[in-house]
């Protein structure tokens, strides 16, 4: 069997032999590598017992070591520091765990397996059955992808993607982010490997993170392209996250804190003086989903989705929990969060109009300002769709096409980021001011909301079970999915009068639902 040496970059391998095994061989505990020893040597003319920061002073000055100074290696490839971040990532690259045995004798036949590794980070975590199958698959996949890619890679085409797994133990002060967030938990954390660098030498993505946790659905094939990923997700790498009810750990993406949030937490902070910035970000924002759209549908566009990670006016798609790519005709159990799902889902699954009808929620945000809480009953008059008075035109016509109740009508992804690239030309040229007019509307709705949710919020949970029984008359007849529901759907789905109404957050759970209550009012094409 040849060993990973022959499907690496020298520079990689250089930092293996003189770094990364002298390193872990001193303290393999610390690298969750106890009892496994490597199949590649270090250098023997390398002390065990440097410091980290020894050994990374040796690397700044180490040019064999290094990637060379050219894009192709990515934004980060001048700062020494992260490239020393990005060398243990390519040891810790799940495909790269086969170097790793218990024994001499128990070396792998094939290149790239790591059964060994995966066993016993498997029994180790108790990672869930269907997410160590998620994982198996990555392995296998990112394994075949760079065996085939790396003449390519060799020629400076492009940098082979590393997908490394991170020990749980590695995040501290992990930090829950919104608790009904939706489909899996989230956290913010400090990220302390056992090569972190002194705090003020630690690249600012390799410090903070954001851990996303991963939602996979025992009936459904989940795209875990490291191509889709690296296109999609700036992520890190990956992770786990025990869950107690379950007794089991599961997947979760670790990926960089965005320097300035979501989009859902900035339109809640700010209201536009112009249109300029929300018309840069609505562009960023397409122009992702114009380039993923050539090979993958998104289902699940929404503010919380997209983060802002080097400007407050550049948005970034992230999450591939329904992702699927657009030729894929399997069926798909719909989710994603209301109110971005467009109602022909829950007949016709996801397309790339349903994403064009969740983008057209998010630009009609961008000015209204109003946002949908996570947390409380979304009442469909307080958080209704309605058309923006004294909105510019344009930015009328734009949302208003994506939001046309026939999907074919929708514009395309391409289509619509031509029209808001020239509409976005326009605003630099000449700036518009957002009237008196749509400033006031936007401070009435968010007094109208404030005001709503104050009220809300000081019923008790015993309040809101009387006033608010399961719903009944639009939920489905199967019998597997009838109105006696458990109570993570009790506390999330309620019938007032004979409306159904939702937190945010529709979950696959939910499917006894056949519809839910539309939000949008005085829209041409839904009168």
């Amino acid at each position: 069997m040849s060993d990973i040496s022959e499907y690496i970059l020298e520079c990689d391998l250089n930092f293996y032999r003189t770094y990364a095994l002298p390193i872990i061989k001193n303290n393999p505990e610390m690298f969750d590598l106890d009892g496994f020893q490597s199949i590649l040597h270090e250098n023997e003319n390398i002390s065990l017992h440097r410091t980290i920061q020894e050994a990374f002073h040796e690397f700044e000055l180490d040019k064999q070591s290094q990637y060379e100074l050219n894009p192709r290696y990515g934004r980060y490839v001048w700062d020494m520091a992260d490239q020393w971040y990005q060398k243990w990532s390519v040891v810790f690259s799940i495909e790269h765990m086969c170097n790793w045995v218990t024994s001499p004798s128990s070396k792998p036949t094939k290149v790239f397996d790591v059964t060994a590794w995966l066993t016993h980070t498997a029994k180790k975590y108790y990672i869930h059955p269907d997410h160590l199958k998620l994982l198996q698959h990555l392995s296998h996949y990112i394994a075949d992808w760079h065996q085939s890619n790396r003449p390519l890679a060799l020629r400076g085409v492009f940098k082979l993607n590393t997908v490394p797994f991170f020990p749980p133990t590695w995040f501290i002060n992990k930090s829950r982010q919104s608790k009904s967030e939706g489909l899996a938990p989230s956290y913010l954390a400090t990220f302390v490997p056992p090569y972190r660098l002194p705090d003020h030498q630690v690249p600012e993505r390799w410090n903070q993170v954001f851990l996303k946790g991963i939602t996979v659905q025992p009936d459904q094939k989940f795209n875990l392209d490291p191509i889709l990923i690296h296109s999609t997700l700036h992520i890190l790498g990956i992770t786990t996250d025990y869950d107690e009810e379950s007794q089991t750990s599961k997947l979760m993406f670790v990926m960089p804190k965005a320097k300035f949030g979501n989009l859902e937490s900035h339109i809640d902070r700010e209201i536009p003086k112009d249109y300029l910035k929300p018309c840069q970000l609505a562009l960023s924002i397409t122009k992702d989903v114009k380039d993923l759209h050539w090979n993958f549908i998104h289902g699940n566009i929404h503010p919380r989705n997209i983060l802002l990670n080097y400007a407050d006016y550049v948005g970034e798609l992230v999450d591939i929990t329904f992702m699927k790519r657009n030729n894929d005709k399997s069926n798909m159990a719909w989710a994603g969060r209301w109110p971005y799902v467009a109602p022909e889902v829950v007949s016709t699954g996801l397309s790339t109009s349903a994403d064009i009808y969740a983008l057209g929620i998010i630009l009609w945000q961008l000015i209204s300002r109003v946002t949908f809480p996570d947390d409380a009953l979304v009442d469909p008059h307080i958080y209704r769709i309605e058309p923006i008075p004294d909105v510019l035109k344009e930015w009328q016509d734009i949302y208003i096409d994506c939001l046309h109740i026939d999907p074919s009508k929708r514009p395309n992804a391409y289509t619509l980021h031509r029209r808001l690239t020239t509409l976005c030309t326009k605003l630099k040229q000449s700036p518009v001011p957002l009237s008196d007019i749509t400033t006031d509307y936007i401070k009435a709705r968010r007094a109208e909301i404030d005001q709503f949710l104050s009220s809300y919020r000081k019923l008790s949970p015993q309040e809101l079970y009387v006033s608010s029984p399961m719903p009944t008359s639009t939920s489905s007849t199967d019998s597997h999915t009838s109105t006696s529901s458990s109570n993570e759907s009790r506390s999330t789905l309620y019938q007032v009068g004979d409306q159904v109404l939702t937190a945010s957050v529709t979950r696959p759970s939910h499917q006894r639902l056949r519809s839910y209550p539309s939000l949008i009012q005085s829209f041409p094409s839904y009168t």
